[in-house]
């Protein structure tokens, strides 16, 4: 019995040996530069900060923690672009192919937020007198600036000038900022006028006022996204059963990727675009040397 698991774990280690020398590995450093749509969500769960509802009144202080801040709000998204470079490591042994590697990505979108059009609070004005001021930022705009790491690691397979990769990537955003601008209002409701006062520049009740918030740093934030890439190689593509080991590769693809975890409170990014990816074959032993027996 003894002999009989001695002679299977032979002819099994020789197995492996030969299917390891019959389809070796190719192992290529990776070069690669895209540019993408960028699709900012909020990743706020629930109402926006400070748990206001659109039609419900708000005091001014609260506004003012909201406007400029360059915190998520609840339901908010934002449209921009992405360029990305990244470099690593791509594996391939017959049809499978291995991917790992380190990125960087910038990423520029511009949301909306929703108006806050039902901020009361009580003031004074250049006379002593007590009104009830109604505040309004209409128009706003978001303009949302990051700038992070990513390790992405993928598995797919490539046949012929075709591959396709799916995986997962860690993204953190190490660097951010926020800025805001809008149009601002102010009227004066007083118990002793019928009409509210607005328009009145020089007294402070303005309408439709521009307004424009300095950049707010973002903290640094981290999301964990689904990925899928599907590409053609252009130059050194494998020739039928030929393989051009030893030739630099080109391909351009499409892919995605989606934000599935994210930081409570941040933007989750998706994105859609182009890749241009260069592959250089690393030096390797070109014999294959086997154990004696």
């Amino acid at each position: 019995m003894k002999q009989f698991r001695t002679h299977n774990s032979l002819v099994t280690g020789i197995l492996l040996l030969v299917s390891v020398c019959a389809f070796p590995f190719d192992h290529y450093l990776r070069l690669s530069a895209d540019f993408s749509y960028a699709r900012d969500m909020s990743g706020v769960r629930g109402d926006a900060t400070g748990n206001y509802l659109p039609d419900e009144n708000i005091g001014l202080r609260e506004a003012q923690t909201i406007i400029g801040s360059g915190q998520p709000e609840a339901g908010v998204s934002g449209n921009g672009f992405a360029p990305g470079l990244g470099v690593g490591y791509r594996m391939m042994r017959s049809h499978f192919l291995l991917d790992v590697g380190l990125g960087v990505e910038y990423r520029q979108t511009y949301a909306h937020p929703g108006d806050l059009t039902n901020v009361y609070q009580r003031g004074v004005d250049e006379e002593g007198l007590t009104y009830m001021g109604h505040h309004q930022w209409t128009a706003r705009r978001c303009a949302l600036r990051h700038a992070g790491i990513n390790i992405p690691v993928m598995l797919g397979g490539e046949w012929g000038a075709v591959y396709f990769l799916a995986g997962v990537k860690a993204s953190v955003d190490v660097w951010g900022t926020s800025t805001e601008n809008g149009l601002y209002s102010l009227e004066g409701i007083y118990d002793r006028y019928m009409d509210p006062f607005n328009g009145m520049d020089n007294h402070g009740f303005v309408t439709d006022e521009p307004y424009r918030c300095d950049p707010v740093a973002q903290p640094a934030a981290f999301n964990l996204r689904a990925c899928a890439e599907v590409g053609y190689c252009v130059y050194g593509a494998n020739q039928g059963s030929y393989r051009r080991k030893e030739t630099i590769k080109l391909y351009v693809s499409a892919f995605g990727e989606y934000s599935v975890l994210g930081n409570e409170g941040a933007y989750l990014p998706l994105l859609v675009g182009a890749r241009v990816t260069m592959l250089m074959p690393l030096p390797k032993k070109r014999v294959c040397t086997c154990s004696r027996f």
